[in-house]
């Protein structure tokens, strides 16, 4: 049986401008693969109006692999994906924020862990 490494995500990101923020994690390291048992994320501004979304997706192989949709996001609210997701080398995760206002601040944080590749999917 592959040995399950600890694994703890923090992203922060500040957006000077409106409009859509994304929040990327860093790429996946060569030979490694991650199970992200738990994600949360949060914003501190939210637009009252218009087509507000949070979205998370992994990004990578040139394409976007939808998770999770909030319509309507609130301000200093958590919202959480509770079901495990595996991210390969070369994928990343992204939390699109749409309709940000200027001076948002994302974060987001992961509980899970990694395995060798050479070990596979459990």
């Amino acid at each position: 049986m592959a040995l399950k490494r600890a694994l703890r995500l923090r992203l922060k990101g500040t957006y000077t401008a409106a409009g859509l923020a994304t929040l990327y994690s860093d790429f996946i390291p060569e030979g490694q693969l991650w199970c992200i048992q738990r994600l949360v994320v949060e914003g501190n501004l939210a637009t009252s109006g218009g087509n507000t979304r949070c979205r998370v997706l992994i990004d990578g192989h040139g394409y976007k692999h939808h998770l999770a949709e909030q319509d309507a996001p609130s301000a200093d609210t958590l919202y959480w994906i509770q079901d495990p997701f595996w991210l390969v080398p070369r994928e990343r995760i992204a939390i699109e924020w749409d309709q940000a206002q200027a001076n948002t601040t994302l974060e987001a944080f992961g509980t899970g862990y990694w395995v060798p590749e050479a070990e596979g999917m459990m």
